[in-house]
C-alpha cells in the first residue's frame, strides 16, 4: 500500500508539472463561449497570443446584433474565459459595454453608435455617461483630461503634463535637436549655421540620423546622435557624397538614401555605425515594397525619388495608413481616422475627424499629428496637445520625431 501511495504522490507530482509546462510554454488559445447580460446572451471569441512583441488577450464579442473588439494584456496567466462579466449600458443609438475579468482590472468602455464602434474618447463629450461610469471599477475619467498648462521651451509652449511616460519628442530647430520629455528637456547642437529644410534626418530608434553640414557642395559624413546620452558618432564615407540626396525608406532599423548625382544607394546602420552600398550603375537600386526586396533600374532613381512602399490589407479604402503591432491604423478621403485589429479586419473602429492633420506618425499605439501650430497625439485616452511653436505655420515638414525608452 505504501510503494501504491508514494506512487499516486509521484504521479500527481509529475501531472501537476506537466500541466505547468504546457501552460508555461503555451502561446496561444482560441474559445468561444457566452454570458447572460439582462435575460440575453452574449457570445464571446476570446484569442490569446504571445509573440516576441506582444503577450495580449484579443476578444470579439456580439451582443444582439452589436459586434465589438478589444484587447487587454495579459495579466491572467495565460488562463482561458478570462472574461467573466459585460455591464451594458443602450440609449437611443448609442450602445456601451464594460468587460469585467476574472481578476481586478480598472474599467474600460466600448461603444457602438449607428452600428460603428467608436472609443469612448470620442463620444465622451457628446453622450453623458456618469450614470453607466458610477457602475463601473475604478472607471478612471481623469486620464481623459488634457492639460492647458504649458511652459516655454526654445520658444516653443510646451505641455509637460500630457506627456507619457518615457515619451520623448524631438523637435528640429535648424540648428539644433530639442528633447522634451516629462521631466526634462535639452539642445543638442548638430550644425554652426541654420539649415532650414530637414529633408534627410530620420530617428531609428533612440538614434536621429542627418548630414554633417559644412558649407560644401558634398557631404563627407553622417551624423549617428544618440538621444539617450546626447553623444555624437561621425560616420565618415570613404569618398564623399553629393548634397543632391533623399531618403528611400527605413527597414530593419537601416536607413536607406539615395545619390542622384552620382548614382548610389547607401544603407546605413546607426546600432553598428557602419555603412554599405547597395546600389550603383553596376547593381542597380534595392526597392522594398514590405514584404521583399527586389531590383530597379538605377535610373528610375535619379528620375523619379522612389520612396519604399507598403500596401495594407485594409478592407475600407485609405489615404494614408500605418501599421503597429497589433493594429493598422489609416485615414480615409473623409480625413476620419480609423483603426483596425489584425486579427479582425472586417471590424473598423472610428477614432476621431481631423481635416487638418499633416506629418501624420504613429509611434507605440500613439498617433501624432500637426495641426496649425501645435503637435497632437492622439491614444487610447484622447487627444491632447504636446506642444507649440509659431513655427509649424512656415515649416513643419519631418520637423518633429518621438521614440519611448
Amino acid at each position: 500500500m505504501k510503494k501504491i501511495f508514494n506512487f499516486v504522490i509521484v504521479l500527481g507530482i509529475l501531472l501537476l508539472i506537466f500541466q505547468f509546462g504546457v501552460t508555461f510554454f503555451k502561446k496561444e488559445h482560441r474559445l468561444d463561449y457566452s454570458i447572460s447580460i439582462n435575460s440575453k446572451d452574449a457570445t464571446v471569441h476570446e484569442e490569446y497570443s504571445k509573440t516576441k512583441d506582444n503577450d495580449y488577450y484579443f476578444f470579439k464579442v456580439k451582443y444582439d446584433d452589436k459586434v465589438f473588439v478589444f484587447d487587454i494584456d495579459n495579466i491572467f496567466n495565460k488562463q482561458k474565459k478570462v472574461i467573466n462579466d459585460i455591464k451594458v449600458y443602450e440609449k437611443d443609438e448609442l450602445t456601451c459595454i464594460s468587460p469585467s475579468y476574472i481578476k481586478e482590472f480598472k474599467s474600460d468602455i466600448i461603444c457602438d453608435v449607428n452600428g460603428e464602434q467608436r472609443s469612448y474618447a470620442s463620444i465622451k463629450d457628446k453622450y453623458n455617461l456618469d450614470e453607466f461610469i458610477n457602475t463601473l471599477y475604478k472607471f478612471d475619467k481623469n486620464k481623459y483630461v488634457s492639460s492647458s498648462k504649458s511652459s516655454v521651451i526654445s520658444m516653443m509652449d510646451v505641455y509637460k503634463e500630457n506627456f507619457e511616460d518615457n515619451e520623448n519628442v524631438i523637435v528640429y530647430t535648424y540648428k539644433r535637436l530639442v528633447k522634451l520629455n516629462r521631466p526634462s528637456s535639452s539642445r543638442i547642437a548638430f550644425s554652426n549655421y541654420d539649415v532650414y529644410h530637414n529633408d534627410l534626418g530620420t530617428l531609428i530608434g533612440k538614434y536621429y540620423i542627418l548630414p554633417k553640414y559644412e558649407k560644401k557642395p558634398e557631404y563627407s559624413a553622417f551624423l549617428i546622435i544618440n538621444m539617450e546620452d546626447e553623444s555624437i558618432d561621425n560616420l565618415y564615407f570613404d569618398e564623399n557624397i553629393s548634397t543632391n540626396l533623399y531618403v528611400n525608406g527605413v527597414v530593419d532599423n537601416k536607413l536607406y538614401i539615395f545619390d542622384k548625382s552620382n548614382l548610389v544607394q547607401y544603407e546605413i546602420n546607426p546600432f553598428k555605425k557602419i555603412y554599405r552600398i547597395v546600389g550603383d550603375k553596376n547593381t542597380n537600386g534595392q526597392y522594398y515594397d514590405g514584404e521583399e526586396w527586389s531590383t530597379k533600374n538605377i535610373y528610375e532613381f535619379s528620375n523619379t525619388e522612389i520612396k519604399f512602399a507598403k500596401k495594407y490589407s485594409i478592407k475600407d479604402n485609405y489615404v494614408e495608413a500605418f501599421e503597429s503591432d497589433k493594429y493598422y491604423y489609416y485615414r480615409n478621403s473623409n480625413n476620419d481616422f480609423y483603426k483596425v485589429y489584425k486579427k479582425d479586419l472586417t471590424k473598423r473602429i472610428f477614432l476621431f475627424h481631423n481635416a487638418n492633420a499633416k506629418e501624420i506618425q504613429v509611434v507605440n499605439d500613439n498617433i501624432y499629428y500637426i495641426d496649425g501650430t501645435s503637435l497632437y497625439r492622439y491614444n487610447n485616452t484622447g487627444t491632447k496637445i504636446i506642444l507649440s511653436s509659431k513655427e509649424f505655420q512656415y515649416n513643419y515638414n519631418n520637423i518633429y520625431s518621438v521614440y519611448f525608452k
